[in-house]
């Protein structure tokens, strides 16, 4: 058994927004928990991910808590997956208040692409459900707005488009949806007291509303071409539901609805203590459905029992059997590729089934995302997504967000012990990583590289530098200071496997010996000379104020600094007040730094730690936050950077002067933070300016007394050591000696 230690996520146990409920009578409503916040982590990070994970034959390789992704959101739901047509990996996750794409290409790498709010229409909800056919990603949810449509063409250039809604067919309250790729066809379910309504695919970017079933609320359902016998070529839905929304008369029916204007009842299916039925998915071979059934557990008091409906002759399906794997909790959406049945288990995880014998699966692996407890109760993983070609699989879960795993032993980890480097020495320096292979795995001959590039139109590659077993040195040759590297890390293996890191692209350092730091604000009691207000000020509250910040859902609740406690905040607002009590409103607000003397330092940079926020309120992300910046103290003013995005984090941000003027002796820097538009929720902060340059003096290591000049001191100290393994040891060969006089001599001076 695996446990998976994680840092720094803190569960927040204090009341948060209630979201939407449009979904009636569902238990996940009802003693709702907070979330859970802390940071990304990813596997080729190095350290240790936060609480304690249990597991059994799956390896945790990255995990986004939503808080992460959006400090708005309070839930997330649903999990599915895109594969684009390059082979890159995609996990997309639901949240209260939007959809997330996250690329899992390298599983241990994974990247936050794209964060994409909810239709301006809709209400927040804990509900949210998503699939995608062609290069089209929908959403859909119980807090309205009708089917979202997402352009996923340019997904790995890291551009999703939003193509807006299609609101036909009804209620614009959704629950569920599915599409059946062979025939084109998208179908949602719930919203209110719903059963199925179709869509033609036909044009992907607009989908077409052509008939519906509505003899009964239809909770979920699975649809297929069916294969053989009577129906053979005949497009079969599996509905999960029952009347009154469910509750009644639950179990499963089974539908021919290849003619959506005539969708006619096949079959119908219940069982022994049947309180919900839910979701289902079906057996490889067509012969068995398998389903969970949400209530039961509380309800009756079962140990986590799944149903297996024969649906062999679709006409008079029956229950064929059940089984559990004996723990206290509700099982909830389940899929199944091959003879494997992968559960998400609420409370007790995932937990993953062979069933080649189908009507007595057994539990081969699981990993538990809720580590506290397995017990009833309605908190925990909400779905996962298995379908991915490279065997990455994916859970959601309703408190901390999005889990990326692979299945068994990962072929090879790339993990960075000292962290990924920012800064890379310009003299040929480098850095350690470790690389963990699977079992049966080994690395090609001459398959360990540094991939670089210092603005070439192709990148160069080095070898990687065996130090110690699984652990590599990545060495560059000697680089021009001050710069930029981009740099990634790749291994194939015997087996022809690629893994790198980042999946694609390259990171990024600064070439030099490291940072001169000229000037320091850290926004405390020292601070003087910001200023508040400009020409065509216009905000009606929410100024710009420096203080202690008070947290709300859309303003941080300390500073950055980590020994302070003061920031420029846009309000600071009063200890239990809303999201909006003290957000900026009605027009712009504007903050201006002091005179900043920018020609005491060659080639200087302007690091800053900023915090937006604008995802909450009627009308989501429509405002942004100019970034200004004047070299002739505020006479003329450039645009440097539009903030946008709104991570929940306090984010440093970097300004090389000389990328947009030439540096001065009167620099000014100023945030504009504005609320334009109608409904929108704007908070900003700014903390710990600084002036910094880079230390490109050569390193001189025969300077053995670090006087600035090699000359007879050196030579000195370098004597008093001959013949052992002292500092004066210039070449690293271990011994003071004559190779050591001799690179002393050749530096005199």
């Amino acid at each position: 058994m695996k446990a998976f230690h994680l840092l720094g996520a803190i569960c927040l146990a204090c009341s948060f927004t209630a979201l939407v409920i449009a979904h009636e009578d569902d238990p996940k409503e009802q003693n709702q928990e907070p979330p859970f916040f802390g940071p990304i982590w990813r596997a080729s990070d190095g350290g240790v991910a936060g609480g304690t994970f249990q597991s059994s034959g799956v390896n945790l390789q990255a995990w986004f808590p939503f808080t992460a992704i959006s400090a708005a959101a309070t839930s997330a739901s649903d999990a599915w997956g895109y594969v684009s047509p390059s082979g890159r990996e995609y996990a997309i996750l639901g949240m209260s208040n939007g959809t997330a794409f996250v690329e899992i290409t390298v599983p241990s790498a994974s990247q936050l692409v794209q964060f994409m709010p909810r239709p301006a229409s809709a209400s927040d909800s804990m509900w949210r459900n998503m699939k995608t056919y062609q290069h089209y990603c929908y959403a859909v949810s119980e807090g309205g707005g009708g089917i979202q449509i997402f352009d996923l063409a340019q997904i790995d250039s890291g551009v999703i488009t939003d193509l807006g809604t299609v609101t036909t067919g009804g209620t614009a309250a959704s629950h569920t949806m599915i599409i059946n790729e062979q025939t084109g066809f998208l179908y949602r379910m719930g919203g209110g007291s719903s059963g199925v309504r179709a869509y033609s695919l036909a044009n992907p970017a607009v989908p077409a509303y052509v008939g519906a079933w509505s003899s009964k609320y239809t909770h979920d359902g699975a649809v297929f071409n069916w294969p053989t016998g009577p129906y053979a070529g005949r497009e079969i839905f599996l509905a999960c539901g029952g009347l009154n929304g469910g509750q009644t008369e639950t179990g499963l029916d089974i539908l021919d609805i290849t003619d959506k204007a005539n969708i006619v009842v096949i079959g119908r299916a219940t069982y022994p203590n049947a309180a919900y039925c839910h979701q289902g998915w079906i057996s490889p071979d067509y012969k068995y459905f398998y389903i969970n059934d949400e209530i039961d557990e509380a309800n009756f008091g079962v140990l986590c029992q799944t149903k297996i409906i024969d649906i062999q002759n679709l006409a008079a399906p029956f229950l064929a059997g059940t089984y559990s794997n004996g723990q206290v909790s509700v099982d909830h959406n389940l899929y199944i590729k091959g003879n494997d049945l992968f559960a998400s288990n609420y409370k007790s995880g995932l937990r993953i089934y062979d069933i080649t014998s189908r009507l007595a699966p057994s539990e081969r692996a699981w990993f538990d995302t809720y580590p506290t407890e397995n017990a009833t109760g309605y908190a925990g993983l909400w779905s996962n997504y298995p379908y991915f070609p490279s065997g990455t699989v994916i859970g959601s879960d309703i408190q901390r967000g999005l889990f990326v795993w692979t299945v068994g032993e990962a072929p090879l980890t790339i993990a960075y012990p000292q962290g990924i480097p920012t800064n890379i020495l310009p003299s040929g320096g480098g850095f350690n990583l470790t690389a963990t292979l699977g079992a049966g795995q080994s690395i090609a001959a001459g398959g360990a590289k540094l991939i670089f590039n210092t603005g070439a139109a192709t990148n160069q590659t080095v070898p990687l530098v065996p130090a110690l077993p699984g652990i590599w040195s990545a060495q560059f040759p000697t680089l021009a200071c001050p710069s930029t590297v981009g740099f990634a890390i790749e291994f194939t293996l015997a087996s022809g496997t690629v893994v790198r890191d980042p999946a694609a692209g390259l990171r990024t350092a600064t070439v030099s010996n490291g940072e001169i730091v000229a000037l320091t604000d850290e926004m405390e009691g020292t601070s003087s000379g910001w200023t508040v207000g400009a020409t065509g000020d216009n905000a009606v509250s929410g100024m710009w104020e420096r203080g202690n910040p008070v947290g709300t859902t859309a303003q941080p609740e300390d500073d950055h600094t980590a020994t302070g406690v003061s920031a420029w905040i846009t309000g600071l607002g009063v200890i239990g007040g809303a999201a909006g009590a003290a957000d900026v409103d009605g027009g712009t607000t504007t903050l201006t730094s002091p005179s900043i003397d920018a020609t005491v330092i060659a080639d200087p940079v302007l690091t800053y730690f900023v915090w937006y926020s604008n995802n909450l309120g009627g009308a989501p992300g429509l405002d942004s936050m100019p970034t200004l910046l004047s070299n002739n103290g505020g006479s003329t003013w450039t645009q440097v950077e539009l903030v946008t995005a709104s991570p929940g984090v306090w984010t440093e941000k970097r300004v090389r002067i000389a990328d947009f003027m030439t540096p001065t002796n009167a620099m000014r820097l100023r945030f504009q933070a504005r609320d334009l538009d109608t409904g929108s929720l704007v908070e900003a902060g700014v903390d710990d300016l600084r002036l910094i340059g880079f230390d490109c003096e050569p390193v001189r290591p025969a300077d053995l007394n670090s006087d600035g000049i090699v000359n007879g001191s050196d030579l000195a100290v370098m004597l008093s050591q001959w013949g052992t393994a002292g500092s004066a040891d210039i070449t690293g060969d271990g011994l003071v000696g004559g190779a050591d006089l001799a690179a002393l001599l050749s530096d005199w001076g």
